[in-house]
């Protein structure tokens, strides 16, 4: 010990009168192993002798640096500093040792509803929540507690003293100095964002609803507008044209004459461009052959239109797809097609259409540029956030990509819904019965469906100009 000292600390009178040990600590240099010193304080306290022969004295020595008190000091000081920030901290801030809260700052305490945040200090954190949020807490203190993980959170239903309840989100966090058993945890009253939240979903599910309502009812009209046109618009010209041929006859004009011929050519453009705007509203083909057919035919029209060779590789299904679906897939080939034309550069496309386990896989891929910009950027590209409308509808997702072989690629996956069961005989009469009498007693001639023989065949084509 002594060799611990300077030599003019070995020298000083540690003690008092009659080796009592001094009541102030002495001051004296220490000496460190590489012979420098370092002012110390020392103070002695006389231990008990044990029983034993010849004179023993036993003395404890206390030796500290000064500055441990101004460091003690400045801990103290940095402590109560950092307690002052958690006890205004806005935000509520409790902490638990096990389960009951051994601190709690005011925010905890207006949070829960008490007067103070000393009424909360003792409770267990299980009361102040409701018992649906017991486990998944338990859960999240336990990994806490172990330091397994990052420091998570949950959501809660806290339980306020006047019995009201507060959605909030707890964000855990152990504290290891505090004991084995100590979590922080950081409460957020999160009612006023979770119902923002509740109300964004509710007006967003609306808004689906209004869309999906309103490309129904388009397609309704569009298909009332194609059937008349098709059948009173098309049978009045191709009427028309019989007559002229009759007038021709009665003249005897040929229906080579010059004025007679150019009218003829004139009526038959004019049919063809009604049955072209028919179909584009609404391909009769689709309600009478179904989709694979009308996807045919509509990759027919394009290679011929456009130059471009189109591979199809187009299953039919047994049942085929209900009119929802097919009707939103033959848009999305069509809208898919439009974008070739305009955009692409193409020499080739290639159309699929398959079932692939409980969904139908729809993708349209061309040879072409590719597209500059994933996801789409542009608020005026309406047709690809038409088809993305389109395949939320029917609870399915579209995947835009540019493959690495080069261009651009739609792929559209829509769930197969389980087929409704067939009516029985009673019911299907009853309803033809019920309808008759709405329609003052003519019994109404049920929908054709499609033939059978239209979802028999899968298509591997070629077609092209």
């Amino acid at each position: 010990f002594v060799a611990l000292l300077a030599p003019q600390t070995e020298a000083a009178p540690l003690h008092g009168p009659g080796d009592e040990p001094t009541a102030a600590a002495h001051d004296g240099l220490g000496r460190r192993a590489d012979g420098s010193f370092f002012r110390l304080q020392i103070s002695l306290a006389r231990l008990p002798e044990e029983p034993g022969p010849g004179p023993q004295s036993r003395w404890a020595v206390f030796m500290r640096e000064p500055g441990d008190d101004a460091a003690g000091h400045d801990w103290r000081a940095l402590q109560q500093r950092l307690r002052s920030v958690v006890e205004l901290a806005p935000i509520a801030i409790w902490i638990t040792d096990g389960e009951h809260l051994s601190f709690a700052n005011r925010a905890a305490a207006r949070l829960a509803g008490a007067e103070s945040a000393a009424a909360l200090v003792g409770q267990s954190i299980f009361e102040l929540l409701r018992v649906e949020g017991h486990a998944a807490l338990r859960r999240q203190i336990a990994r806490t507690q172990a330091q397994d993980a990052e420091p998570a959170s949950l959501q809660a239903r806290l339980v306020r003293v006047n019995g009201d309840t507060r959605e909030v989100e707890i964000a855990l966090a152990p504290l290891p100095e505090h004991g084995p058993q100590a979590v922080q945890m950081v409460v957020s009253d999160v009612s006023q964002r979770n119902r923002e939240v509740r109300a964004l979903e509710r007006s967003r599910q609306a808004l689906k609803r209004l869309s999906a309502n309103a490309v129904e009812a388009r397609e309704e009209e569009r298909r009332r507008i194609a059937r008349e046109l098709h059948d009173e618009l098309g049978q009045s010209l191709s009427a028309l044209k019989m007559e002229i041929a009759d007038c021709a006859d009665i003249d005897n004009l040929s229906t080579e004459h010059p004025r007679v011929s150019l009218i003829l050519a004139r009526l038959d453009d004019i049919m063809n461009s009604v049955r072209r705007i028919a179909a584009d509203l609404r391909p009769l083909m689709l309600d009478d052959l179904g989709l694979g057919d009308a996807i045919e035919s509509l990759a027919h029209d394009f290679a011929r239109r456009m130059g471009v060779q189109v591979h199809l590789n187009v299953e039919h299904f047994d049942p085929p797809a209900g009119e929802q679906v097919s009707i939103a897939l033959y848009r999305m080939v069509q809208e898919a097609l439009t974008n070739v034309a305009r955009h692409a550069h193409a020499g080739h496309v290639h159309i699929d259409l398959r079932r692939q386990d409980d969904e139908l896989v729809l993708s349209v891929r061309d040879d072409g540029i590719g597209m500059p910009g994933l996801p789409p950027q542009r608020d005026s590209q309406y047709g690809l956030l038409g088809m993305q409308e389109r395949a939320d509808m029917l609870g399915g997702r579209l995947e835009l990509d540019n493959p690495p072989e080069g261009g651009a690629q739609v792929r559209v996956r829509v769930p197969l819904r389980r087929p409704a069961p067939a009516p029985s005989a009673m019911t299907t009469l009853a309803a033809l019965t019920a309808a008759a009498l709405a329609h003052g007693g003519a019994t109404p001639t049920p929908k054709r469906g499609s033939p059978a023989t239209a979802a028999s065949r899968p298509h591997d084509q070629t077609q092209g100009a």
